[in-house]
């Protein structure tokens, strides 16, 4: 019996191996986004978009450090249709695939390929047999009978070019092809991307999906540019890269091009691509986006400044947001020989004074080298710290848009009678800096019947998961009757578009789909008070617009009975009616004076500012 026992275990053992983080996302890829085909598509793009943004303005604040003139982000994307993908079965087996393009139908059958020019019948003979594909304007069939279609995703292709900085040669196999790979993680400073997951996952959806590597061309400023085809060994982790040429032709002096074939579905709506680069290029004011849609359709979203967000400074790590294990692994990677010098160096917010009257406090010698303190001294240390009144992490860290262009983008973008914007100042959640900005555009050319909430986060927008989102939830705790609105449900009505942006050196969103940021006491907390400041600036102004339509609806039954009045009052005091007339004339005239004066006193260039 015991020896069956350890056979078994034995059995087991030979079957146990690591996987890695790849191999692991490629099992679950629900949890970076791709759950459906319309969503993945979305997340191939924004992930994309996303990096390219990021690159162009490191370039553009690196450029500005050495006093030249920076080249702002120019970044031009395309969705288009590759085909219409059909499996071809026979007797429930299958048979190949079929692809539809514009110009020419493939049939692919045991790693051959059969493409023919594109017509209403073409037919097919394979070594198992022949059969017709016969296509009109809304239907594909095929003969004989014992064939059948069964309709797949299509695929897309999707095409992103910037004119950032472009990538070293070395690096760019492992930017695509290396998941966790990246110089953003480590860094505590605000940017789109946080885990060195994002684009390596959509290089992995289109393998998985097409069986197709991502095709990239990138020129730095002294290099040639260079094109690759770069795909993933989920098992090890690691780039595999299928080609490398030299190209002469790049549209720019410098850039990156990225070409990702996917299945996905492409939905005209509030959820999918369209709505995302508008509302990227919404936040991002600085920025000139190109994008073509599936159907052709293209749209060009101008910059509206040429001022850059400040640029978002490295800050390191505050005691109150660190764990146990993080706070060891610091000190004893730190490259300082004594507890005092790594305290002091490698937190923030820690002086020499504090790491000395700390390190006292639980009876270390300052001198004693990070690698020689325990786990349960580490411990007392990092709650003594933790117990102290620190000041809170420096907010440099942040790179909010600010409400001057907040205000500027809703103008351009919805041509509205009434924009405000707020910019909270910086607080903290775990000891993480953020901060939260709110714009409200009401009225003009805005036709909605119910608000509509616009969520960002980093200056990226969040169009899933709404009912999971702090920000979602802040704003149905909002009482929005107190602010001359009507309301309906937790909604309030009428032609009223709300932003609400979190900027943070780390998001905590509530998965590595970044569609939602957890609901923080703190950080909801924030939402409400900026919404309520811009919702008091609204009120002031829907309060006189009320005024003043009251007044005109007054003066409108006032002067039904004018004539009258003014007849009867020459009577009883035996003057000119003419002159009377004239007196009352300009009487209202004056008040309407007064009541315009009201409402457009503290309105400038549109926006609301009287407190």
């Amino acid at each position: 019996m015991v020896e069956e026992i350890f056979d078994v275990a034995e059995e087991i053992a030979q079957k146990q191996r690591s996987i890695s983080v790849t191999e692991f996302f490629e099992k679950n890829r629900h949890l970076l986004g791709f759950e459906n085909k319309q969503k993945a598509l979305l997340t191939c793009v924004k992930e994309a978009l996303d990096n390219s943004l990021d690159a162009c303005e490191e370039q553009a604040y690196s450029q500005i450090k050495k006093g030249l003139k920076p080249e702002l982000p120019e970044i031009f994307v395309q969705v288009e249709k590759v085909s219409e993908d059909y499996q071809i079965l026979s007797q429930d087996k299958l048979v190949g695939i079929l692809s539809i393009s514009d110009k020419n139908v493939n049939f692919s059958y045991h790693g051959k390929d059969i493409t023919k020019e594109k017509k209403e019948k073409i037919s097919f003979e394979y070594e198992d047999g022949s059969f017709n594909i016969i296509i009109s304007e809304d239907k594909v069939s095929i003969q004989p009978n014992n064939f059948s279609l069964k309709k797949k995703s299509p695929r897309y292709k999707i095409t992103i070019l910037d004119n950032g900085p472009g990538i070293v040669e070395e690096k760019m196999p492992f930017i695509f092809g290396k998941m966790l790979y990246g110089s953003k993680f480590h860094m505590m400073k605000q940017s789109r991307g946080q885990q060195g997951i994002g684009i390596h996952a959509a290089v992995l959806y289109s393998q998985l999906t097409t069986g197709k590597p991502v095709t990239v061309i990138s020129k730095t400023l002294k290099g040639k540019a260079i094109k690759m085809q770069i795909g993933v060994d989920t098992i090890k982790n690691e780039p595999i890269i299928y080609s490398r040429e030299e190209v002469k032709d790049f549209p720019y002096e410098h850039g990156t091009k990225i070409e990702l074939e996917i299945e996905g579905i492409y939905v005209a709506g509030s959820k999918g691509v369209d709505e995302y680069i508008k509302r990227t290029a919404l936040v991002n004011p600085a920025s000139t986006i190109i994008y073509i849609n599936p159907l052709g359709q293209k749209f060009k979203y101008e910059r509206v400044t040429t001022s850059l967000p400040p640029e978002p400074k490295a800050i390191k790590p505050h005691p109150q947001g660190l764990e146990l294990g993080s706070f060891i692994r610091l000190m004893k990677e730190s490259k300082e020989k004594s507890i005092l010098r790594a305290l002091e160096e490698e937190l923030s917010r820690v002086s020499k004074n504090i790491a000395e009257e700390t390190l006292k406090s639980v009876g270390i010698d300052p001198k004693t080298s990070p690698k020689e303190i325990s786990t349960d001294m580490y411990d007392k240390i990092l709650k003594a710290l933790q117990s102290l009144d620190l000041l809170r992490p420096p907010t440099d860290c942040l790179s909010p848009i600010g409400k001057e262009l907040i205000e500027k983008s809703l103008k351009a973008e919805f041509s509205p009678d009434f924009v405000y914007a707020v910019t909270r100042k910086p607080e903290v959640y775990r000891g993480i800096p953020f901060l939260i900005e709110v714009g409200l555009a009401y009225g003009g050319k805005i036709t909605l019947q119910k608000a509509e909430l616009m969520r960002f986060a980093n200056r990226i927008p969040l169009l899933s998961d709404a009912s999971s989102c702090a920000i979602t939830a802040a704003f149905s705790a909002i009482d929005f009757s107190r602010y001359n609105l009507q309301v309906e449900g937790k909604v309030p009505l009428g032609p009223l578009v709300v932003l609400v942006h979190i900027a943070s050196v780390w998001v905590p969103y509530t998965s590595e789909g970044k569609s939602a940021v957890a609901k923080y006491p703190v950080i909801m907390n924030e939402i409400k008070l900026g919404l309520q400041e811009a919702l008091r600036e609204l009120a002031l102004y829907l309060g006189r617009q009320n005024r003043k339509r009251m007044f005109e609806e007054k003066i409108s039954l006032f002067n039904k009975y004018s004539v009258e009045l003014v007849e009867d009052l020459a009577k009883l005091t035996d003057k000119d009616e003419k002159l009377i007339k004239a007196s009352v004339d300009k009487l209202l005239e004056s008040r309407r004076k007064q009541i315009e004066e009201s409402v457009t006193k503290s309105l400038e260039d549109g926006k609301e500012s009287t407190r």
